[in-house]
């Protein structure tokens, strides 16, 4: 990933209120900490990489990681206190309880390629997260069957056209053209084609040609002879378009490709801080609770209708684990989990839309 290496973080030494109801305090010990943090760069996730390639060290991991969990405060999140599930899924936060849910599971083996025998690793992970909630979304709304018409908005090399294509589906998979995406091609995440998206152990290659057809998009500009899907999805690059503003009339906008019946599963980033204004880093924005309400009442332009739940889970030391991004060669223990991230000054998670279109 350029200059940086994967995202790793050391213990944590304080004890915080499990439900971090009142995290949001200010210790004068980590005030340098958060300091030095600051402007960080975003650059853990793969979705996150088209950013400078600058990366300041953080000094004692330990203390950065603390000072990160100082800002977060989910108070207003955990209002209803109704922790989400991945068994009846709506929009909502990732969470350590959902990574062990059996589904959950079964979907990682699936998308992974991990034979039934085999151990799964790396488990508590965003990212795959992200891919298994579009996947049993799908599934829960009975458009994962032969027939379907799918579309997947900044795919890259993910493994959900292979997926879909292989239940049948027909699939759209779309990505910016090459003369746009350097940042993203040189680690290996613009869309290179079919042979980007092969994934043998899903689908025979003859097959996903078959099923798939790739395209380039500028999502900023969706040309109008798309078509209409059954299933509209993307993972992670709606905060990418320019603003916070941007990605989510994005949203609305892909909203009326659907058919009547149809769902579009989007996952971004949701902020576990208090802020006053949408943190914009200029590749990438981080939506506030009040970013995603004000959302929900959009929704209603495109006739479409979504449930939220905006719990955030704090219970586990997975889901109080924030991994950091080090310089590469900076020495410290492997990651706990990767279920909430340091970007910039934002401590964030990924947060599934899932929203249908009325019939």
């Amino acid at each position: 990933m350029g200059r940086t290496a994967r995202a790793i973080a050391a213990p944590v030494r304080r004890f915080f209120d499990p439900r971090f109801e009142s995290v949001g305090r200010r210790l004068d010990s980590l005030e340098a900490a958060v300091t030095r943090l600051a402007g960080l760069d975003p650059t853990l996730d793969a979705h996150a990489v088209n950013a400078p390639a600058r990366n300041p060290r953080v000094g004692d991991p330990v203390l950065a990681q603390d000072a990160y969990l100082a800002l977060v405060d989910v108070s207003d999140h955990n209002r209803d206190g109704n922790p989400p599930s991945f068994s009846r899924l709506v929009s909502q936060a990732t969470s350590s309880a959902q990574c062990s849910d059996p589904a959950y599971l079964d979907w990682l083996r699936i998308l992974m390629g991990v034979a039934p025998s085999a151990p799964i690793r790396n488990t508590q992970n965003r990212k795959t997260w992200e891919w298994a909630y579009i996947a049993e979304a799908v599934t829960q709304a009975g458009l994962m069957a032969p027939g379907r018409r799918a579309l997947g908005f900044g795919v890259g090399n993910e493994p959900m056209p292979a997926l879909f294509a292989s239940r049948g589906l027909d699939v759209l998979a779309t990505d910016q053209a090459a003369e746009g995406g350097d940042d993203w091609a040189s680690t290996g995440q613009l869309m290179t084609g079919h042979s980007g998206l092969s994934r043998p152990y899903l689908i025979s290659d003859d097959e996903l040609a078959s099923r798939v057809t790739v395209r380039n998009v500028d999502m900023n500009d969706v040309p109008d002879d798309l078509g209409t899907f059954d299933v509209i999805w993307s993972s992670c690059v709606i905060e990418h378009l320019g603003s916070p503003a941007r990605g989510l009339e994005f949203v609305l906008e892909s909203c009326r490709l659907l058919t009547p019946g149809g769902i579009a599963v989007h996952t971004t980033e949701l902020e576990l801080s208090r802020r006053e204004s949408t943190a914009d880093y200029g590749h990438c924005a981080v939506y506030r609770l009040q970013d995603l309400k004000e959302f929900a009442k959009r929704l209603e332009e495109v006739n479409c209708e979504a449930t939220f739940n905006f719990t955030v889970p704090m219970d586990t030391r997975e889901d109080r684990w924030i991994s950091l991004v080090l310089v590469e060669g900076e020495s410290a223990p492997p990651d706990v989990a990767h279920l909430k991230l340091a970007i910039g000054d934002s401590v964030s998670t990924s947060f599934g839309l899932l929203i249908r279109r009325r019939p």
